[in-house]
């Protein structure tokens, strides 16, 4: 079940940073101007996506944890790595309120107070993503 385990959370990073990179360049494109608004189905569908992904990854995690507490719990980066999960778990929810505003209105008519959110979220998505992955190399398993 572990082998097994270990696959599926490998394979599910796999395929989600492809569609993490795809979001953020229709972000990127829509902040500078070149998407004046981002198609709200398309949106939701990968929000849904990563969600998925990321329960998924939770789920076989949560199986690996169950047969390697003892030695994760003694290794901080699993801490730096659960530290970044929750971050990103967090997150999800302020994406999925903070998304429609790219499916109705252009970044740039967007006053500054609306747009802090925006990147904040973005910020705390890609640090964390990139965090745990890091801290993930760094368990020695």
């Amino acid at each position: 079940m572990e082998s097994l385990a270990v696959s599926i959370h490998v394979t599910t990073i796999f395929v989600l940073v492809p569609l993490i990179l795809y979001t953020d360049y229709l972000g990127t494109l829509w902040v500078r101007g070149i998407r004046e608004t981002l198609p709200a189905r398309t949106l939701t569908l990968l929000h849904r996506l990563v969600l998925m992904g990321l329960a998924v990854m939770l789920v076989t995690g949560g199986i690996l944890f169950r047969d390697l507490s003892a030695y994760l719990l003694t290794v901080p980066a699993f801490y730096i790595k659960m530290s970044f999960v929750a971050a990103l778990i967090i997150n999800s929810f302020f994406i999925g309120t903070l998304m429609h505003v790219a499916a109705e209105r252009s970044f740039a008519s967007l006053p500054k107070r609306e747009r802090l959110p925006l990147y904040i979220s973005g910020l705390v998505s890609g640090v964390s993503w990139v965090g745990a992955i890091t801290a993930a190399t760094q368990l020695g398993l």
